[in-house]
């Protein structure tokens, strides 16, 4: 038996999401989001599920493990755009993970491109630790956004670190915190380069993402932090850029925003299995 799923593909500086516009039942999502992910299917890193009121300016979306995500936030306003036939437009988005209403603002580029920004959650904490693989021991900005950990590590040369090393040391402290989604972040502070990775509880996925929305939110975070001052630069990451800011005052972040390319694809839609091949 199979179903018939519309959706429409974004690509927010390379970190491929699915976009389901069908009404799902949130005790489906994780199971639908596993096969959408598959490369017969449709094939992408990620998965958010959208509803919207009669209110064009209005959109809820949520992840296919309730998590918090910058870059799908940022796609989900710019799909509303590509509905209206505008070509700029300012929303407010919903996402699971996060209770706070998101201000977007999205200018139409050319063709299927838009430029989306979004402004995102303050982090409810952020701490400095260190955390240890076999002998080496690496310093990370812990910083909790809503719905999902990030882990930032801020070296003078990517070139000089093993991204699984580091990964190791991150997934051995957090796998038994029950987060439901943590990512790590390798930064270069010289280059202004992001290698971020994302793993998600509920559908037990790990992504070394060609770019991610809410670990450049906790770099901007960190990188604040660290400085000591606002800031606001561009981070280069493996599909794309995203540009970050983050006002800092009184030793605490103020805010943080994040903005980028967003390519909307055509709606389409796909017949999947209705259970995962192989499963029980």
């Amino acid at each position: 038996m199979t179903e018939k799923i519309h959706y429409v593909k974004a690509d927010p500086s390379g970190n491929t999401t699915i976009l389901v516009l069908d009404a799902i039942p949130k005790q489906e999502h994780a199971s639908l989001a596993a096969r959408l992910l598959q490369p017969e299917y449709v094939g992408a890193e990620q998965v958010g599920f959208l509803t919207w009121p009669d209110n064009d300016a209005d959109i809820r979306l949520d992840m296919m493990g309730d998590e918090f995500c910058g870059n799908a936030s940022r796609s989900a306003a710019a799909y509303l755009l590509s509905r209206s036939g505008q070509d700029y437009g300012e929303y407010r988005v919903s996402c699971s993970g996060c209770n706070k209403i998101l201000k977007a603002v999205v200018v139409r580029d050319e063709g299927e491109l838009y430029d989306a920004s979004i402004e995102v959650p303050l982090p409810k904490k952020m701490d400095v630790i260190s955390l240890a693989d076999g002998n080496s021991t690496y310093r990370f900005y812990c910083v909790e956004l809503p719905g999902i950990m990030h882990f930032v590590h801020f070296t003078p040369s990517i070139k000089l670190v093993d991204k699984n090393t580091l990964w190791r040391a991150v997934y051995q402290y957090a796998s038994t915190r029950h987060y439901e989604a943590f990512g790590m972040d390798l930064v270069d502070r010289k280059t202004l380069t992001m290698i971020p990775a994302v793993y998600v509880t509920g559908t037990d996925t790990l992504y070394w993402e060609k770019s991610c929305g809410s670990g450049s939110a906790a770099t901007a975070a960190a990188l604040a932090r660290l400085c000591g001052h606002n800031i606001a630069c561009e981070i280069r990451q493996p599909g794309g850029s995203i540009t970050i800011e983050a006002s800092y005052a009184d030793q605490s972040v103020r805010h943080i925003r994040i903005g980028g390319p967003v390519r909307i694809e055509m709606e389409q839609c796909v017949c999947v299995d209705k259970e995962i091949p192989g499963t029980v």
